[in-house]
Formats: structure tokens, C-alpha cells, sequence
């Protein structure tokens, strides 16, 4: 009997073994951009370049007679990890509505994608193209009821304010009602203006945030950016 349990454990120790290097395997195996394709997406997501950054935004919706306000910071960012993307983060986690996401481009659909985790732990996916005043409008359709719901991003101001504006039309038809909005600067500016920010060491971007090596500072716009320079500082400084 205990021979005949010790040959089970060694079974089950084995397939477990198995099903992680299968895993990993696929992993391995995941299909990757052609470079062309890639270059595809980098510039595509270059478009909305400005994006990238801290926003202090303070948003808006209708509650009955009443109108519902707060304030929310949200971050946009670069992730140098596998597939180009661009990484959001509602209030460190917790916004109101959404709490993070990815954007990414697909180069044979000619569509960005949004990703959206949101506050209820649902995720939902957007799909939209860049508009030729610029941001960024996408939409996504409730497979149940059939509902559209439209999410419109942009920059105004030159890059100082971002605002965000979530509509929703009813079966898909007819005029969108207004769901919420949410507007604000990037941290840091103000319409007042001034000098002009340095530009990211890595992206190019506009940049406030400081880094260094061999005694010397640089910047970057945003904390993937940050590691990506941290991880290879020869690269960047040259």
C-alpha cells in the first residue's frame, strides 16, 4: 500500500513538472511581431504619445437631479515588456470607474485596443481608431443588451489638460446620454506656461521626471520609461 502511494505522488509530482514545462513552452512558443509589424505598432502609439505622463483629473456624472464629483489621478506609460504597449492606472488601482489597463495596436485591423479592468473586477475591451483632430475614439459593444458604449481620449491646450468622456447609447441606437466625464492638467503644468519641458531620454516625449548615471541627469516621462532607462543606462546616454 505504501509503495502503491508513493509511485501516485511521484505520478501527480511528475505531470505537475509536465504541465509547468508546457506552460513555459507556450509561452516560448507565443507567435511574436513580424519587425515590420512592430514598427507598425510603435508608431501608431506614438500617436498618442501625449498621453503619456500623471494627470490630475477630477471627474463628473449625474446621479438623479444631482451631479457627482471626484478627483482622480490617472497615469499613462510606456511598457518596454514583450509587445509595445502603453499601460493606464486609475487612481493607483482604485478609480472609480476603471482601475487600469493596456493599449495596444493591431497592425492588420488597423485598430488600437483598450483593455479596461473596472472598479467591479470586469474587464472590457474598447476599439477605436485617431481621429484626424488626434486622441483617441473607441467603442465597445455589450454582446447582452446590445448597448454601445463610446470613450472618447484626448489632449487639449497643447498637452497641458486631458479629458476623458464616456458616453452610452442605448441598444446601440440614437442619440449617446452621458455616462461620466473627467477632465484635468497633467501634474506639474499650468496654463500659465513657461519653459519648455525636457524631453524623455527614451521616448522623446515631454518629460519631468529625473534619472541618472555616471553623475549626470537625465529625464524620462513616465515610470516604464524610468525602468527601461534604469535597466540599460549605456543605451540611453549615448
Amino acid at each position: 500500500m505504501l509503495l502503491r502511494m508513493t509511485a501516485l505522488a511521484a505520478l501527480a509530482v511528475g505531470m505537475i513538472g509536465l504541465a509547468g514545462a508546457v506552460t513555459a513552452q507556450d509561452a516560448k512558443d507565443a507567435p511574436k511581431l513580424k519587425p515590420e509589424d512592430e514598427a507598425k505598432v510603435k508608431k501608431a502609439l506614438g500617436e498618442v504619445q501625449e498621453f503619456i505622463g500623471l494627470w490630475n483629473l477630477e471627474g463628473t456624472q449625474k446621479d438623479g437631479a444631482k451631479t457627482v464629483a471626484w478627483k482622480e489621478k490617472v497615469t499613462w506609460g510606456w511598457n518596454f515588456k514583450g509587445e509595445p504597449s502603453i499601460t493606464v492606472d486609475f487612481g493607483e488601482g482604485k478609480g472609480k470607474h476603471f482601475t487600469g489597463g493596456v493599449l495596444k495596436y493591431d497592425p492588420a485591423k488597423k485598430k488600437y485596443l483598450l483593455t479596461l479592468n473596472t472598479a467591479d473586477k470586469k474587464e472590457e475591451v474598447f476599439e477605436g481608431t485617431v481621429p484626424p483632430a488626434g486622441g483617441l475614439k473607441l467603442e465597445r459593444k455589450d454582446a447582452k443588451t446590445g448597448d454601445l458604449y463610446l470613450l472618447t481620449l484626448g489632449t487639449l491646450a497643447e498637452g497641458i489638460r486631458f479629458q476623458v468622456k464616456y458616453e452610452k447609447k442605448e441598444g446601440g441606437k440614437g442619440l449617446a446620454s452621458n455616462v461620466f466625464a473627467m477632465n484635468g492638467n497633467k501634474d506639474g503644468e499650468s496654463f500659465a506656461g513657461g519653459a519648455k519641458k525636457p524631453e524623455c531620454i527614451v521616448s522623446g516625449g515631454a518629460a519631468n521626471m529625473a534619472v541618472s548615471y555616471n553623475g549626470k541627469t537625465y529625464y524620462v516621462c513616465c515610470t516604464g520609461c524610468r525602468d527601461e532607462f534604469n535597466a540599460n543606462p549605456k543605451k540611453y546616454a549615448k
